[in-house]
């Protein structure tokens, strides 16, 4: 199990008006069945949970999301490429003069971990819109850094 804080910006400027800055809590939680491919390396799949406090402009808001990912681990998961997808709730949807439709969005992301002990740091690019659900759907794309602790 892995807990943790992550922090980024926006890298969405060609399809939103306004600036935005986030933070997550997250917890990550491996599943029991890893797949060897090699001494120094494993494919394995992880369950990840993260609430997040989002700021645009002067509006201020959260999401809450639940999915999964797949980590492709190396030296004994020293170093992990991971990519995800989360099913996600937007409790505020408007942020200035951005709308990002309605609160179900879904949020992929790709990144990489290095671990030293139990401390780790990651890094993700991860994308959110809601997929055409609604008539408005900019996407917001966040570079997210983090520290976490593993149990």
């Amino acid at each position: 199990m892995e807990i943790g804080l992550r922090g980024g910006c926006e890298n969405s400027k060609s399809n939103l008006n306004e600036n935005y800055a986030a933070a997550e809590l997250y917890i990550l939680n491996e599943f029991p069945r890893k797949i060897s491919l090699g001494e120094q390396a494993a494919l394995s799949g992880r369950f990840d949970l993260g609430a997040t406090y989002l700021k645009g402009s002067d509006d201020r808001g959260g999401m809450l999301a639940a999915g999964g990912d797949l980590v492709l681990g190396l030296w004994q998961g020293h170093l992990e490429f991971e990519i995800g997808f989360r099913p996600t709730w937007m409790f505020n949807h408007t942020y200035g003069e951005d709308n990002f439709g309605g609160g179900v969005q879904f949020t992929s992301h790709a990144g990489l971990a290095i671990s030293l002990h139990n401390l780790v740091l990651n890094y993700r690019l991860q994308h959110t819109s809601n997929a055409g659900l609604y008539q408005d759907n900019p996407g917001l794309n966040l570079h997210m850094i983090g520290l976490g602790c593993r149990f």
